[in-house]
């Protein structure tokens, strides 16, 4: 698929905190990055400690573990290639002006045999509890969701224009709500449904008021991966995961290799 007009595309960004990208991938490519993402969700599943805790959880991180790939090692490359996908980091160039960095990939699947509702929130409140705190953090910098649908998706609420200010004292009042009900509520003002179908892509901000609903009556495989721009994230700092292998840069791309070196000088003082 070319890029989408990219003016049409910040304009939306500027003014919803997210943009949907119809039949993002064609059916050849979803097949087979659905086939190493299944394969990879069905090998940490087994190494779970608690089988069914994990089978009902809301995703698993990390898919660029190196271990996940001893019998397939090409589906790594491809998985990195598509991280980088040229397409996808010039939408983000664009509408942010910055160089890009990436910072993790997820998996999220429906659950097992519980339906349930996720909590109201933004990304950064997770590591900064305090609302001063939480404020910095969201000045500091930015992180987004791109993620792809390998089934149709309505399982993501979001909050348009949250991302660019801070709570009213409703919305306030139900993401930090404390009696474990109110957080959950069906009531949070200006919330949008958000609908994908079957090769749709969406990116949407990581800091703007969002929850999901699960439900073990609707399949659900969507691929999500996390970038950032502006300062790197060295409050939570991502695992090395494969990028410890030597020789991996040199299998990738020209684009792809500079997209993860870039990851990789920036994080490896850390690791």
């Amino acid at each position: 698929m070319p890029i989408p007009n990219l003016i049409n595309i910040k304009y939306q960004w500027e003014n919803q905190g997210f943009c949907i990208f119809p039949n993002f991938l064609e059916p050849k490519k979803l097949e087979k990055l659905q086939l190493i993402c299944d394969d990879i969700f069905q090998q940490w599943l087994a190494a779970s400690p608690n089988i069914e805790e994990a089978a009902n959880t809301t995703n698993m991180a990390y898919l660029t573990e190196h271990n996940y790939f001893y019998k397939n090692s090409s589906w790594l490359i491809e998985l990195l290639e598509f991280i980088a996908e040229r397409k996808i980091i010039e939408i983000l160039e664009f509408i942010s002006g910055e160089k890009i960095l990436f910072h993790n990939t997820q998996y999220f699947f429906n659950p097992a045999d519980k339906s349930w509702k996720g909590i109201w929130h933004r990304d950064t409140q997770f590591l900064a509890p305090e609302a001063e705190l939480e404020k910095q953090r969201i000045k500091y910098n930015t992180g987004v969701h791109f993620r792809v649908a390998f089934l149709a998706d309505d399982y993501l609420e979001y909050v348009p224009g949250s991302e660019k200010r801070w709570d009213t004292l409703e919305e306030l009042s139900i993401r930090k709500s404390e009696n474990g009900k109110l957080n959950t509520d069906d009531n949070m003002p200006g919330k949008q449904k958000i609908f994908l179908n079957q090769g749709d892509a969406l990116l949407f901000h990581a800091w703007g008021i969002h929850r999901g609903v699960y439900d073990v009556n609707k399949p659900r495989r969507t691929l999500d991966f996390i970038y950032a721009w502006g300062n790197h994230c060295d409050y939570y700092v991502p695992l090395i995961t494969c990028f410890g292998q030597l020789d991996l840069l040199e299998k990738l791309s020209p684009n792809a290799r500079e997209f993860f070196s870039y990851f990789i000088q920036t994080y490896q003082k850390y690791w």
